[in-house]
């Protein structure tokens, strides 16, 4: 395995402002698999949710992101999880909403672990 791990940190929020769908974007520059995903919010939200979406299509959804205290995850079958690995071709758009936040002033942290490449469980 001459896989590489990247991990991609992203913080969405300002004070003021609402988070909603396709809150934040970015080009995958390279094919790569995604393997861990962890969220996590600096404010409680009843029934708040990131999903992950590639080319405007959801791939990684309900990731809960409710309490502050306890952040949401998502794990491949690569870190001890029950989902299938999810590859991402190189030029895809990745979006995220941040679904049923309600705190103008809320920030929501995702972080992805992923291997460079297309690779299966």
């Amino acid at each position: 395995m001459n896989e590489k791990v990247t991990v991609i940190s992203i913080t969405q929020g300002e004070v003021g402002g609402a988070i909603g769908d396709a809150c934040h974007t970015i080009t995958v520059p390279y094919d790569l698999t995604i393997v861990f995903v962890c969220v996590s919010s600096n404010a409680d939200q009843a029934t708040q949710t990131v999903d992950i979406n590639d080319d405007a299509s959801g791939v990684i959804t309900a990731i809960d992101a409710a309490d502050a205290s306890v952040p949401g995850t998502w794990k491949s079958t690569h870190m001890g999880g029950a989902n299938a690995p999810v590859v991402v071709a190189a030029g895809s758009k990745l979006t995220f909403d941040v679904n049923n936040n309600t705190d103008t002033n809320a920030k929501v942290m995702i972080q992805i672990w992923a291997l460079t490449g297309a690779l299966s469980a």
